[in-house]
């Protein structure tokens, strides 16, 4: 896409100097592919800069206008090179999720979960992330997620929630709690209870020790932790009523976008990827490095995130947004 998008740039000034049309128009065109363009900046900027050399005076304007437009595009990628600081976070790559109590085949999307673990390897043996964070789903035992758990806060459902009576493994309940606000929980079975099996990270995932030759910064984030509220993002709670170390680490770190893998893709992948947002980080998903729960659940999610200015990449693309 990028050389087609180069090929065009040339061919549009090109085309621009031999018929001469409004300026407007032409830095209407020339902004659209601006915007277009990410990794192929410094190419474009190459040509643009080699087309500049051939224009002659009369043609001073649109050289003035191309000028503007390049220089803003290169002040913007060196900015981006020398001030971007990335940071891998992997989530919840638990033996719960994968073979456990609420492992992703049993689920609709009947995805395998182990698959993400090569991909995340891979991830971490072929690039340089400046800080590496990894989530956990970290339970007590009377957790308001579980559906064994629901007698305990049965008294606190809400007028309009759907009825005791009607509510089974992954309904939704509505629960007003200790003048919490009002928050609508999923029902799921069981899983990642602090201290289990269940809860630890698969042993073949790759986990970089805190102190290492490799100078990358790495933390482990406990969520989920509060009986009475869940946490699906690695940022905050699902009601934003507490916030992890995340964000604050990253900031400390100087972190500038953020890559998120793992599991499940349409929930604790996409909520940890929107509160990334709302933090100011650039954020990506990386698509082949997560799973998801439910294909149509993924697909809504998915759309979403990028509605919001998120991007969707593939493992193979990372190269091309982090400085190595």
């Amino acid at each position: 896409m990028h050389t087609s998008l180069l090929v065009f740039s040339i061919f549009l000034i090109g085309t621009t100097l031999s018929n001469p049309v409004h300026y407007d128009q032409i830095s209407k065109k020339l902004t659209a592919i601006s915007e277009q363009i990410d990794q192929a900046e410094l190419r474009l900027n190459n040509s643009i800069t080699k087309l500049l050399s051939k224009l002659d005076s009369s043609n001073h304007d649109l050289t003035q206008l191309i000028k503007s437009i390049h220089t803003s595009r290169v002040v913007d990628n060196s900015q981006s090179s020398n001030q971007a600081v990335s940071a891998l976070l992997v989530i919840d790559v638990q033996y719960d999720f994968i073979d456990g109590s609420l492992a992703l085949k049993n689920c609709p999307s009947k995805h395998n979960g182990e698959e993400v673990i090569p991909v995340i390897n891979q991830l971490l043996d072929s690039h340089k992330f400046d800080v590496v964070a990894y989530s956990h789903d970290w339970h007590p035992t009377d957790h308001i997620s579980f559906f064994d758990n629901l007698h305990l806060r049965s008294h606190l459902l809400t007028s309009d929630s759907i009825p005791l009576a009607d509510l089974k493994l992954y309904s939704i309940a509505t629960f007003a709690i200790n003048g919490l606000p009002r928050m609508e929980q999923s029902l799921w079975p069981r899983h990642c209870v602090q201290n289990t099996h269940g809860a630890k990270l698969h042993s073949d995932l790759k986990v970089i020790e805190e102190d290492n030759a490799q100078n990358i910064s790495v933390i482990h984030i406990q969520k989920g932790t509060k009986p009475d509220v869940d946490s699906y993002s690695a940022f905050w709670d699902n009601s934003k009523l507490g916030e992890t170390q995340l964000n604050q680490f990253l900031k400390e770190k100087g972190v500038t976008q953020v890559f998120v893998v793992g599991l499940a893709t349409d929930w604790c992948v996409y909520s940890t990827a929107i509160h990334g947002m709302e933090h100011g980080y650039k954020t990506f998903i990386i698509e082949d490095a997560c799973r998801g729960v439910d294909e149509k659940t993924i697909k809504e999610r998915l759309n979403d995130f990028t509605q919001k200015n998120g991007h969707i990449i593939k493992s193979s693309q990372v190269k091309d947004y982090i400085q190595e």
